[in-house]
């Protein structure tokens, strides 16, 4: 997979993730996740000229007495979709915390709590390599 195929698969597993919610919340990008980053430390002894794809979006207009609900739909909606979720936290408090690895490609899927009762949407991928290569 290279860049430019790494970005449309991110962009399509946030789409996935946020197709769940009724009414539809706006994503507000947050910029600095177009920042790239290198794959430095690479667990699979690939080089760390590769790099790694994020981004992340605000999820604005989700009312604070739905933000609980909406994490638990986009949970159901990423294990309906076959992606494992590994982190359920904060629903008690209002607060949630989820992530999950896609399948089958295992890049990073988090949906967390922000200050303000606004929730975030990521996703991270696993080192690819550069389009300039």
């Amino acid at each position: 997979m290279n860049e430019q195929q790494t970005v449309d698969r991110v962009e399509q597993l946030i789409q996935e993730s946020v197709s769940a919610i009724d009414p539809p919340p706006q994503l507000e990008l947050f910029r600095p996740s177009l920042n790239r980053r290198y794959c430095v430390g690479a667990t699979d002894g690939g080089s760390e000229d590769r790099i790694i794809v994020t981004r992340t979006y605000y999820l604005r207009g989700i009312p604070k007495d739905r933000i609980v609900d909406v994490a638990q739909l986009i949970r159901t909606r990423w294990q309906e979709n076959g992606h494992v979720v590994t982190e359920v936290n904060g629903l008690d408090t209002g607060e949630p915390e989820v992530s999950a690895q896609s399948r089958p490609d295992d890049f990073i899927l988090s949906l967390s709590w922000t200050h303000g009762d606004v929730l975030g949407i990521g996703v991270t991928s696993t080192c690819v390599w550069p389009d300039t290569t």
